[in-house]
């Protein structure tokens, strides 16, 4: 079980790296966030994923799903997990961990995994498809 501090930490860097990407895009700056692009010089399959997410707060949901589909997977939970890490904080309850201990045990089947890891896989393949051809 993962710590209710771990959690918010977790959720205040979320926050910070948002606010990261759209005060250094809003300055017209490209930074590459991906250390496989920096280290190998080889897309993961999280790569574009920044560009997906300012897409999606552009107003571009068709770009941003081209860009990177698991920009529909991240927002969700991260926009969960902030609600919940605040509500945690002024209720001074434990909602975040016991919403994040019952999605781990939900998601630790074969059912909900497998299709996730080739969703993944998928993802990867096309990032380094579009990377070889100039598109990434």
């Amino acid at each position: 079980m993962i710590s209710r501090k771990s959690l918010i930490l977790i959720c205040i860097i979320g926050i910070a790296w948002v606010l990261l990407v759209l005060i250094t895009q809003r300055l017209g700056y490209n930074v590459i966030i991906c250390p496989s692009r920096l280290f190998y010089d080889l897309p993961c399959a999280g790569c574009g994923g920044t560009r997906a997410f300012i897409l999606l707060v552009k107003g571009h949901p068709v770009d941003a799903f081209l860009m990177n589909p698991n920009v529909y997977l991240v927002v969700p939970f991260f926009l969960a997990g902030v609600v919940l890490a605040v509500y945690d904080l002024f209720h001074h309850t434990d909602k975040l961990n016991s919403c994040y201990t019952r999605f781990k045990k939900w998601s630790n089947r074969p059912v909900v995994y497998v299709p996730l890891l080739v969703f993944e896989a998928v993802i990867w393949g096309y990032n380094i498809w579009r990377y070889k051809h100039g598109m990434l």
